[in-house]
């Protein structure tokens, strides 16, 4: 395997010497540079174009996600492992909008952060156990946001729709406009996030609405 570069980014000198220590117990990992902001971090990611930036989120000057988005701006080839002491969701969802392929706590050992390199290198991304059960439960929170959203009247077009029922058809059978049902209709596309029928039927199907 090539050498990874990797950048350091947090502004502890206990932490990045910690961090630094167990990266050098594997040969297979460059640590190019330290960066102790977020500001410093942009500097050193344009002009060492590492292979992995390991950053905290709350960091001087800039935090660590508003320069992941103004690094993936200039190199998008980067790739960004989040180590933090913030596990909440907030976070989380925030770090993987900006660009994060990673997202670890900073209690993690030298094989999990090893492993965890190695595999967003690779392509792939990363999640610590706590982490992955905090995407688990946001996708569980998304998704009862969603069904709780859906008025009895939609599902019951929902329904005919999925069973083949044309627009007119279904006006006649709920005593309703024709106007009427593709407002549902197109109410229920915004809600569910989806572009036609199909997909509204596919996606609904998958949730259990039907």
């Amino acid at each position: 395997m090539d050498t990874i570069k990797v950048l350091l980014a947090d502004d502890h000198p206990l932490i990045r010497e910690g961090f630094r220590s167990l990266l050098g117990r594997n040969e297979n990992f460059n640590l190019v540079g330290e960066a102790e902001n977020g500001e410093e971090m942009v500097r050193m990611a344009i002009a060492l174009s590492p292979d992995i930036i390991l950053t905290d989120i709350t960091m001087p000057l800039l935090n660590g996600i508003e320069a992941m988005t103004r690094i993936r701006k200039q190199n998008e080839s980067i790739r960004f492992i989040i180590l933090t002491m913030h596990e909440e969701r907030e976070y989380v969802v925030d770090a993987l909008r900006a660009g994060a392929h990673g997202y670890m706590l900073k209690n993690v050992g030298a094989e999990e952060l090893e492993k965890a390199i190695v595999t967003v290198q690779r392509g792939g991304k990363y999640f610590s156990s706590a982490i992955a059960n905090v995407l688990a439960e946001s996708v569980v929170k998304s998704t009862q946001e969603e069904l709780a959203d859906i008025t009895p009247r939609e599902k019951e077009v929902l329904v005919m729709v999925a069973n083949g029922h044309s627009t007119k058809q279904i006006a006649d059978a709920l005593h309703i406009s024709i106007r009427t049902v593709e407002t549902h209709r197109i109410n229920m596309l915004k809600k569910m996030k989806v572009n036609n029928s199909a997909e509204l039927i596919r996606k609904c199907i998958e949730m259990q609405i039907i």
